[in-house]
């Protein structure tokens, strides 16, 4: 028997940092996909095929071996999504990933795969798992292979369009608000990759050792972060568009006073910002690299801006109202 599971990438609009302390986030998933075909082995053999690596192993190896004699750190996270279903994983799996964009260029490939990984295996194993359960065993994945994390790159994965998402705590568990279709529909989304990545762990580790003096001040600007992210929600469900790009600019000042701005990011920021066909530019993601965001296209640019930001990789992404998806194959 085959399958075909889908997954789309993920963009961050809002929250990055703060989210890691509770505060909520607004995250989208774009018209780029993760694809994952899955076809059953007439033995217990599980081979894995991707562009970042080849791997086999056997189901009997998949439910006893230790996690580190499993372990292969190119696909750590499908690995860990067939361990989740092991137990009820009845014959051998031959798997085949494709991914339709580059792991290096910020569009959250790691939680796509992760997202279409659950969905499949779900699916091959009739659990019939929810979306908020799937989504608690894949943060358990993340913060297992990462140290810490959210999960809103995979909550948005998972569910397609645009998302408020409010982490879990000892008071109320993990919440995943899906905003009006209409509003992803026309909110057109530019992205310029700097060139280069700091790894997610390795900035968070920057900025507490910046704020180790002042974690109180780190805190508050934590919660103004929030706060913003809060007022954006609303701004956008009552369709205030001038008021949603005035945030996105405010959250872009804060994520500058955090220190994960650089002078490479700010150049291409401002930049942007002469464009009229951007209502709002910011960086998406941790910082210290990846993508600047702007909502809007580049098709009104002074010539001296154009030719500054055609040094970068520059794509235009729609936000897709599909999440992640399983279909049986013919």
């Amino acid at each position: 028997m085959n399958w075909l599971s889908r997954a789309p990438a993920n963009l961050m609009l809002l929250g990055e940092h703060s989210v890691v302390y509770g505060e909520p986030a607004l995250a989208c998933a774009v018209n780029q996909f993760i694809e994952i075909e899955w076809q059953t082995n007439d033995d217990d053999t599980v081979c894995i095929e991707s562009a970042l690596a080849n791997y086999e192993f056997t189901l009997e190896e998949l439910k006893h071996a230790a996690m580190e004699d499993l372990e292969h750190p190119k696909l750590r996270f499908v690995i860990q999504a067939l361990r989740v279903f092991a137990p009820v994983l009845q014959h051998g799996l031959h798997i085949h990933i494709r991914s339709g964009f580059s792991s290096t260029i910020g569009l959250g490939s790691s939680a796509a795969v992760l997202a279409a990984s659950l969905h499949g295996l779900n699916r091959i194993t009739q659990q019939k798992h929810d979306r908020l359960t799937l989504f608690d065993e894949g943060l358990r994945i993340i913060q297992n292979i990462q140290g810490r994390g959210s999960g809103t790159d995979l909550a948005a994965s998972l569910s397609g369009g645009l998302i408020l998402f409010q982490p879990g705590n000892s008071q109320h568990s993990t919440q995943i608000a899906d905003l009006n279709p209409e509003l992803a529909a026309n909110m057109p989304l530019s992205l310029i990759y700097s060139g280069y990545k700091t790894p997610t762990g390795e900035v968070l580790k920057r900025v507490s050792e910046k704020w180790k003096t002042q974690s109180d001040l780190q805190n508050q600007l934590y919660r103004v972060m929030g706060e913003v992210t809060r007022n954006a929600y609303e701004a956008l469900q009552q369709d205030d568009m001038p008021s949603f790009h005035q945030l996105l600019e405010a959250y872009q000042g804060l994520m500058e006073t955090l220190g994960v701005s650089d002078a490479t990011l700010s150049q291409i920021l401002y930049q942007m910002r002469d464009c009229s066909s951007i209502q709002a530019c910011k960086i998406s993601g941790s910082g210290l690299g990846d993508c600047l965001l702007g909502i809007g296209d580049l098709s009104d640019c002074p010539d001296q801006n154009r030719q500054f930001l055609q040094r970068y990789q520059h794509f235009e992404v729609k936000i897709t109202q599909h999440g992640a998806s399983t279909e049986m194959l013919n």
